[in-house]
């Protein structure tokens, strides 16, 4: 039987596949970008991150896209939230304005990249990043231990932190130390790096055929971070995946399911409960009560104007703050004096006022770039209650996602299903 010859593509072809792989790269570097905005590294300026982000996202899409009529919905609340904080403001912030309205528009350039294309390009583009992160959350902690001698130290205003290679670095949260370090990843504060991790674990559970490496990866990365936020969400993560492979599984697979799992789930359960209890009761505690403070006084801050709020300019969140903050806590002068509020839902709501934030949140829930929709939403809802990111690129790429204004035609799209593999044609 003679065999078939396998030709090259040709040359037309072979310019296609170098084009799409170019693109590939592009639309990382403007992910990658975004997400170290969100508190990334400490040697580069957010600015030029957010110049290289427009400009790869302009390569890739027309910026004349964004002013589509179904970006209408977007443009008018970034109005009216510019409009607040003018009014809410004590005084005209030019320089407070213009970085948020430049992240504002990086999140809409974000969006303009991946709402026209299939449902599931976005994880696909985003798991070669997320897998690194994994890899760097799991191997911190043990290189620590193994050699430590090759780490060195720097300081970011008064935090010393430790690193190899500005890759695997950590620093300390209490006086006497931990066995195990907790990773900071790029992003010197391992509750950010928890957010991704989840979206890793998210993307691997829901919208990829299931990987066991991807799976495992994910959860002991989000385990190696030590976070409170980041074990909640987790736990939440992996009871979903469990409920909804009970329903879909054959028999002999949902006996084996309903055995196999309570073992996997209960270490989860045993690690949450034993976080929770080191950050109430133990020598976290602090935390917790740091996290009280900035909830009660950022609340406090929000009713001083809950229709406008009080703008962007921090300094004048911590003039009211000064007047209005939360005393009954356990923490020094200094640790309250100019503290930045670390509630990402609290900070919303006191610069923007209570009815536009709860548009944003709206947006939240109603997302069309993750599916199950209202999942995702969770984890960023959840996660922004100790992070301040709200009004990030990546965020706010996700909540304007929720924000878009269907044409007439309600034009069929495709969603992704993992158990395939392959795109499938839904109504939207």
């Amino acid at each position: 039987m003679a065999r078939a010859i396998s030709r090259p593509p040709p040359p037309a072809a072979r310019s296609e596949i170098k084009r799409e792989r170019l693109r590939l790269w592009i639309r990382q570097l403007a992910l990658l970008a975004a997400i170290l905005i969100s508190g990334g590294l400490g040697i580069i300026p957010r600015e030029p991150l957010l110049l290289l982000l427009l400009v790869a996202c302009f390569w890739l899409v027309n910026p004349m896209r964004m002013f589509k009529a179904e970006f209408a919905g977007i443009w008018i609340l970034l109005a009216a939230t510019i409009a607040a904080a003018l009014i809410g403001g004590q005084s005209f912030q030019l320089g407070a304005l213009a970085i948020r309205f430049a992240n504002f528009l990086a999140g809409i350039a974000l969006l303009m990249v991946y709402i026209d294309r299939r449902p599931g390009l976005i994880a696909d583009d985003l798991l070669p990043i997320f897998r690194f992160f994994g890899v760097q959350a799991v191997l911190t902690p043990i290189l620590v231990l193994l050699v430590p001698g090759l780490f060195w130290t720097f300081k970011i205003e008064n935090t010393t932190y430790h690193t190899l290679l500005y890759i695997f670095t950590y620093h300390e949260f209490v006086a006497t130390g931990a066995l195990f370090k907790r990773p900071d990843g790029f992003f010197f504060e391992p509750g950010v790096l928890q957010i991704y991790l989840n979206a890793y674990l998210f993307i691997a559970l829901f919208l990829r055929r299931f990987s066991i490496y991807d799976v495992g990866l994910a959860a002991l990365a989000v385990v190696a971070t030590q976070s409170t936020t980041g074990a909640v969400i987790l736990v939440l993560q992996v009871a979903v995946a469990y409920f909804r492979w009970l329903q879909t599984a054959e028999r002999v697979q949902k006996l084996a399911v309903v055995i196999i799992a309570p073992l996997v789930l209960l270490p989860v359960a045993g690690y949450t409960t034993y976080n929770l209890v080191e950050k109430f009761y133990g020598q976290f505690s602090g935390s917790a009560e740091a996290r009280e403070y900035d909830l009660r006084t950022g609340l406090n801050v929000v009713m001083e104007k809950p229709l406008t709020g009080i703008g962007f300019d921090y300094e004048y969140y911590f003039d009211v703050a000064e007047q209005v903050g939360y005393r009954d806590v356990e923490l020094s002068r200094d640790n309250i004096t100019e503290r930045s509020n670390s509630n990402g839902i609290v900070t919303l709501l006191y610069s923007i006022g209570i009815p536009l934030s709860l548009v944003f949140l709206w947006g939240t829930a109603r997302q069309r770039l993750f599916r199950p929709r209202w999942l995702f939403g969770a984890l960023i809802f959840l996660s922004m209650t100790s992070e301040a990111l709200f009004l990030q690129p990546f965020t706010l790429m996700v909540v304007f996602s929720g924000l878009l204004i269907p044409d007439r035609k309600g034009r069929a799209r495709r969603t992704y299903r993992p158990s395939a593999g392959r795109p499938v044609s839904t109504q939207a």
